[in-house]
């Protein structure tokens, strides 16, 4: 076993293959039963979380207005199926191949590091959005830039594009046997990303369920922050993990697949947080495409109501 290995599958059994002539090293895990078991249940929350994800994308693209908070949850549920998608397709390659390595498996693999990093732009952009609003809910008001949500997500999809494919044009240059490049992308999502979001969501908690005067805990401010939390608890470790293999050179092979697990079912949950924020207890229950609207068309009142409560302070 060769522990300075930079893979993240350096635990597995190795095949050296030189076709492209250079020298590089594929991992075949075979069938093992412990990665077989994590690659079934990864493959089914992938196919239940591309069908809730396109069904958000599919009802608030066709019905909620244009440059509103919407915005932002339609391009956040791209990227979770994009992400799902592309692991599902990785997990199909490894039962067919058993290999963690090589040409189709480093491109499925940038189309997913691409997903991944916009989705965790997009979550920390998010973050910071409302915890604007509700800490200067007049000037967010009537200083915000009419295609702010557009403009914010064009730029997101593009730092990730170049970033994604700077990865790939290494690893390429190298023969694919690159792997470092892969841990630098999780490691700069983590000192990007943590810091803002795990600040963002303290102080949009604290102020929302403890200071705030408004008794009405509005649906979409309650969405969000499950959503961070959800993500932070599910999906972020999977950096610390890349982080532990960059510092150290090893780590448990069922971290690893933990990790894409957690993050697969945290990118499956957010439909269902929507779901679940929108709903009405005692009500008679409304269509999904209703319960949708109603957690998002909040954000054309809230600014106001927020207004009204900062403006009985003064």
């Amino acid at each position: 076993m060769d522990i300075a290995s930079p893979s993240p599958f350096a635990f597995l059994p190795q095949i050296n293959a030189t076709s492209t002539g250079k020298n590089r090293t594929c991992y075949d895990s075979g069938i093992n039963e412990e990665v077989l078991i994590f690659a079934i249940f990864t493959m089914l929350f992938c196919v239940l979380g591309m069908l809730g994800n396109g069904l958000v994308i599919w009802l608030l693209g066709s019905s909620v207005k244009r440059n509103t908070f919407a915005i932002y949850i339609i391009n956040l549920s791209v990227a979770d199926f994009g992400f799902l998608t592309f692991e599902l397709i990785i997990e199909i390659h490894w039962l067919f191949t058993h290999l963690y390595c090589d040409f189709p498996y480093e491109l499925f693999q940038t189309g997913l590091l691409l997903m991944y990093s916009t989705g965790q732009f997009l979550l920390t952009v998010i973050s910071i959005d409302r915890c604007v609003s509700v800490l200067f809910p007049i000037w967010y008001r009537c200083h915000r830039p009419v295609h702010l949500f557009t403009t914010v997500c064009a730029v997101i999809w593009a730092i990730s594009f170049i970033l994604s494919s700077i990865h790939f044009t290494i690893i390429a240059v190298d023969g694919f046997g690159n792997s470092y490049t892969l841990m630098y992308q999780f490691i700069v999502n983590s000192v990007l990303c943590l810091p803002l979001m795990t600040i963002s969501s303290v102080v949009l908690f604290v102020k929302i369920y403890f200071l705030s005067k408004i008794q009405r805990r509005r649906k979409l401010l309650t969405a969000v922050l499950l959503t961070l939390f959800f993500f932070l608890v599910l999906a972020f470790p999977l950096n610390a993990f890349y982080f532990i293999l960059y510092v150290f050179k090893y780590i448990h092979p069922n971290l690893v697949h933990y990790g894409y697990l957690c993050t697969c079912i945290n990118s499956s949950i957010n439909p269902l947080i929507y779901y679940l924020v929108g709903r009405q207890k005692g009500k008679t229950q409304r269509n999904i495409k209703d319960l949708l609207q109603k957690v998002f068309k909040e954000e054309e009142n809230s600014s106001d109501q927020m207004e009204t409560s900062e403006g009985s302070k003064i």
